[in-house]
């Protein structure tokens, strides 16, 4: 029998329980009025940036049957982008473990066991949920100040987003 190659970002990705339902209220299908990204993709690829830039994980939730799904095609189409975020996270997160060349190598070159690639695909997928829920509570959560410059509270929370990362003052 053939060894199955394992690879990242090659079949569906499912919210699932509360992650679910702070997708669905970050991103609202065909309303942009009331969506904060245009498609669910976009989520999936900004969350773990966030996740990991705030050092913010969370384990799965199946509390109840709620999904939200990006499509394989989807992901296909993206997975430039997610393999780049995919080996960043791994260079970055063991810096303090290995030395600059073990990370180089271990972002760069295919899991060796089916341990390693779940162990590496956890990681970044709880950086997704963990994005998720930053997100949420900076974007949907968040109720903007009576003294904020920006009268729309959606526009008062993309700022305040920023100002959290320093990108704005």
């Amino acid at each position: 029998m053939a060894e199955q190659k394992m690879e990242y970002f090659r079949k569906e990705f499912q919210f699932t329980g509360k992650h679910a339902r702070m997708a669905g209220e970050l991103w609202v299908l065909n309303d942009s009025k009331n969506s904060y990204f245009r498609r669910l993709i976009d989520l999936y690829i900004l969350a773990p940036i966030i996740g990991f830039r705030l050092n913010r994980k969370a384990e799965a939730d199946n509390s109840d049957g709620d999904t939200k799904s990006v499509f394989p095609e989807q992901i296909l189409k993206e997975r430039d982008k997610l393999e780049f975020i995919m080996q960043m996270i791994l260079m970055l997160e063991y810096t303090d473990e290995k030395d600059y060349k073990s990370c180089v190598n271990l972002a760069f070159r295919e899991p060796e066991t089916v341990e390693e690639f779940q162990r590496y695909n956890k990681l970044f997928h709880d950086y997704v949920r963990g994005g998720v829920e930053e997100l949420y509570e900076r974007l949907v959560v968040r109720r903007s100040e009576l003294d904020e410059a920006y009268k729309e509270e959606k526009s008062a929370n993309i700022v305040a987003l920023l100002e959290r990362f320093g990108e704005i003052e």
